[in-house]
């Protein structure tokens, strides 16, 4: 096909409605609004979500909080519960072997050692775990124990 020889498909231009042009166009009188009503005058649009009055759907529905996509979330284990493991080294796998912290469910989540407000940890222990909080680490080396971020 030649470009002198490109016309317009006969089936991509409509014609537009021609409103108030008589009863036998199909359009006439009432332009194709119906009778009467909101939606048949001129500015008459009402939005996509209203209900008629009805009690609208999203104030019908409780609000369900917040959920913030960037909060970490650990696992986390006291000094108090690590004072009961009797081993020098206690790491990740050590706690889980002991039930300290919880090995199945959450597995992907980093653990975290607080401290208790009832300190009975005395005994001189090296820690690895993702985080500590500043106590805690300030009692493990004040027992002469460290604290050792993996």
């Amino acid at each position: 096909m030649k470009l002198n020889e490109l016309r317009i498909p006969s089936n991509s231009k409509k014609n537009r409605k021609r409103l108030g042009k008589g009863k036998g166009s199909g359009y006439g009188k009432t332009c194709g609004h119906g009778m009467s009503g909101q939606k048949s005058r001129s500015g008459g649009n009402i939005p996509n979500w209203f209900e008629g009055g009805q009690m609208p759907i999203h104030r019908r529905l409780p609000m369900k909080g917040f959920n913030n996509i960037f909060k970490k979330s650990y696992r986390i284990v006291t000094l108090n519960r690590l004072s009961k493991i009797e081993k020098n080294v206690i790491d990740v796998q050590v706690m889980e072997k002991f039930r300290v912290i919880d090995s199945q469910k959450n597995k992907k989540f980093p653990v975290k050692v607080l401290s208790d407000a009832e300190n009975k940890f005395d005994k001189k222990k090296t820690i690895k775990a993702n985080s500590f909080s500043k106590k805690a680490i300030e009692l493990i080396e004040k027992v002469g124990g460290k604290a050792e971020v993996v």
